[in-house]
């Protein structure tokens, strides 16, 4: 398929060119189905789950995202919710916020009682376990005898969550696809590296007999020295000594071109660098510095704050937006995150950006204005309870304290005389 464009004169010309299987597997989604009837996904769970491994930068701010979004928990009207976890919601919903990230679903499970009237049950099933199958879903099971059990579910049992995504059908695409190109290089790399370093695994060198037909002893003692003598660190730099008539003349030629130690770090570490643009994750998080940064308490507030508002903040939008069905048979509803909770309304607990220095800070002023009051005070200083309890056995007797109190210790005793 060719477009041309209207040339002003020969030397606007342009011609673009797209070839049309180029746009066909681009708008694809791999909807076609497998041997089962299920609908592949775009891109092999599998496949998705090796990337993640496939660098430290990319495994953490999955890791990250999903702990800073998710692993809060709930606040408001939750019990309801926790209830009905297995290991408490703000596990459940990390899960599934690792499931997110890494492949752009997750797939939560309603277990319903027996009369089907009630949710007894919320349970996170993996993703890389999961497909959609027909007008439901189906998950298949690894069983000890290798054989693989299928389990099939109805549209009402499973919520598919979802991360947006313009090209997403039936599945969405991870936000971070943009970079996987640049993991794909970095992976290869290092399994380039760790394999040359072990074996030595591409032929590296032919060896040529011009005059002669080398025997059987000769090309058996070649391979044994390539096959044992040459792989690995230990034997680098080893000599083979070949011997043959007068009239034989052996030339060795080298097959594989020599490859710089710098040229995989500088591919590791522009793969590096693109990982907190792809994920929206500040580069700090991630433990890279970047030239220029002066890394202070303000910057790094800064980054939060943004991180906060443009990456955590969605997120839990719209995880609490695609439960809606769940929360509206418990009762429930999302909250909004500008207000103050009311009754029955649920929220994921944000960030608090605030440093605690500040907030003790705060503190006198806010019981002074009668916004606060002591006892209220008191619950916000962690550091209250112990110190109550450090010195005498009466909970309001003096603190006692073999170093200088810090600036936390003296407002907590002077909050505990008000």
């Amino acid at each position: 398929m060719s477009t041309d464009t209207a040339p002003q004169n020969d030397a606007d010309a342009v011609t673009i060119t797209v070839q049309k299987s180029d746009v066909e597997s681009l708008l694809s989604s791999r909807s076609e189905a497998g041997l089962d009837g299920e609908f592949l996904w775009p891109i092999e769970p599998r496949n998705l789950a090796l990337l993640y491994r496939a660098s430290a930068e990319h495994g953490r701010a999955i890791q990250i995202k999903a702990e800073s979004a998710f692993g809060g928990g709930l606040i408001g009207g939750a019990d309801r919710i926790e209830d009905l976890c297995e290991t408490g919601a703000a596990e459940m919903f990390t899960l599934l916020g690792l499931d997110l990230e890494t492949y752009a679903n997750a797939f939560l499970q309603k277990i319903r009682s027996s009369d089907g009237e009630r949710i007894i049950g919320l349970r996170r099933l993996p993703a890389i376990s999961m497909c959609r199958y027909r007008a439901g879903f189906m998950q298949r099971v690894g069983l000890p005898n290798g054989q693989t059990r299928k389990i099939t579910f109805t549209a009402d049992e499973i919520i598919h969550l979802r991360e947006p995504c313009p090209m997403g059908r039936r599945y969405a695409l991870p936000t971070w696809i943009g970079a996987e190109g640049m993991l794909e290089l970095a992976y290869a790399a290092t399994r380039y590296n760790a394999s040359f370093f072990k074996n030595n695994a591409i032929p590296e060198y032919a060896i040529t007999f011009k005059g002669a037909t080398p025997t059987a002893a000769q090309k058996d003692a070649v391979r044994e020295f390539f096959r044992n003598d040459f792989q690995g660190m230990d034997n680098a730099h080893r000599t083979l000594i070949l011997t043959a008539g007068e009239d034989c003349e052996i030339e060795i030629k080298k097959l594989t071109s020599d490859v710089k130690d710098g040229d995989f770090l500088k591919l590791i570490d522009a793969a590096r660098d693109r990982m907190p643009v792809a994920h929206g994750v500040p580069p700090r998080m991630l433990g890279i510095m970047t030239a220029g940064q002066l890394g202070g308490g303000g910057e790094v507030s800064g980054q939060l704050f943004t991180f906060e508002h443009l990456t955590l903040k969605p997120k839990r939008r719209r995880m609490l937006d695609q439960i809606r069905p769940v929360l509206r048979e418990l009762g429930l509803k999302p909250g909004d995150t500008d207000k103050p909770l009311g009754p029955n309304e649920v929220l994921f607990r944000p960030l608090d950006l605030t440093p605690p220095k500040d907030d003790a800070e705060d503190l006198p002023g806010l019981v002074t204005s009668g916004i606060l009051t002591p006892e209220e005070a008191k619950a916000l200083l962690p550091h209250q309870g112990n110190a109550s309890q450090g010195g005498s056995a009466a909970p309001t007797g003096p603190v006692e304290r073999s170093a200088p109190a810090n600036p936390i210790d003296t407002l907590a005793a002077l909050l505990a005389r008000l």
